[in-house]
C-alpha cells in the first residue's frame, strides 16, 4: 500500500476523480436504458474492489503477531496534531498522500454500491463503508502484522465512499428517471377508470 505514495499528486488525483465522474455518468447512462443489467453488472464491480481493498488493507506484509500494536485514536494527530511537530515535512506528506490514497480506494465502493442499489440511499451506503473501515482496522489490530490502527484511516475511507456517493447521485440527477420508473409514475397517472378498463383488452 504504501507504494502508492509514488503516484499520488495533484495531477493523478484529478485524473482519478475526472475518471469516476465519467464511469458514473456512463453508469447513468446504462441505468436509464437498461437499470436491471447496470444494477447487476454493477455488483461484480463493487464486489471486485471490495476484494482489492481488502488486498490492499488486510493482507499482511510481515508475519502475523510480529508488529508492535499501536492505535491512534486522535484525528488527524499525525498531520496537525502534537504529533505532527516532531515529523519532518516529507513525512507529513508521506501521510497525507497515504491518507488519500486511503479516501480514493473507498471512492468505487461508494460509487458502485450506490450504483447497485434498487433504491439507492447516500446515508446506507457511507453507513456501510463506515462498518468496512472500522472492520478493516479491527483485523489489523487483532492481526498486529505491522500495520497502525488510525481514525485518520477510517475518516478518509468515509469520505472517499462519499465521495462516490455523491457522483453517482449527481449523475443519477442529470440522466433522469430509468424506464421502469417512468413507467410507475405513468401508471400512477393513468385515470382509474382508464385502467380498470385497460384489463378487458386484448
Amino acid at each position: 500500500m504504501w507504494r502508492i505514495v509514488f503516484y499520488v499528486n495533484a495531477w493523478t488525483v484529478s485524473l482519478f476523480l475526472a475518471a469516476v465522474a465519467a464511469v458514473a455518468a456512463g453508469l447513468g447512462v446504462w441505468r436509464r436504458m437498461a437499470p436491471h443489467q447496470q444494477r447487476r453488472a454493477t455488483r461484480v464491480m463493487w464486489a471486485a474492489c471490495l476484494v482489492a481493498a481488502l488486498a490492499a488493507t488486510v493482507v499482511p506484509d510481515r508475519p502475523i503477531g510480529s508488529g508492535v500494536p499501536y492505535v491512534a485514536l486522535v484525528p488527524g494527530e499525525g498531520l496537525w496534531g502534537s504529533r505532527a511537530d516532531y515529523l519532518y515535512a516529507s513525512e507529513r506528506h508521506m501521510i497525507l498522500v497515504l491518507q488519500t490514497a486511503n479516501a480514493a480506494m473507498f471512492v468505487p465502493l461508494g460509487l458502485f454500491a450506490y450504483a447497485a442499489a434498487r433504491r439507492p440511499s447516500v446515508l446506507r451506503v457511507v453507513g456501510g463503508c463506515l462498518a468496512l473501515s472500522v472492520f478493516i482496522e479491527a483485523v489489523q489490530l487483532v492481526m498486529n502484522a505491522g500495520r497502525v490502527v488510525d481514525i485518520d484511516d477510517v475518516i478518509f475511507n468515509t469520505t472517499g465512499s462519499l465521495i462516490g456517493c455523491l457522483l453517482a447521485k449527481a449523475a443519477w440527477a442529470a440522466t433522469g428517471p430509468t424506464g421502469e420508473k417512468a413507467a410507475g409514475r405513468h401508471a400512477a397517472q393513468t385515470h382509474p377508470l382508464r385502467s380498470w378498463l385497460g384489463q378487458f383488452r386484448d
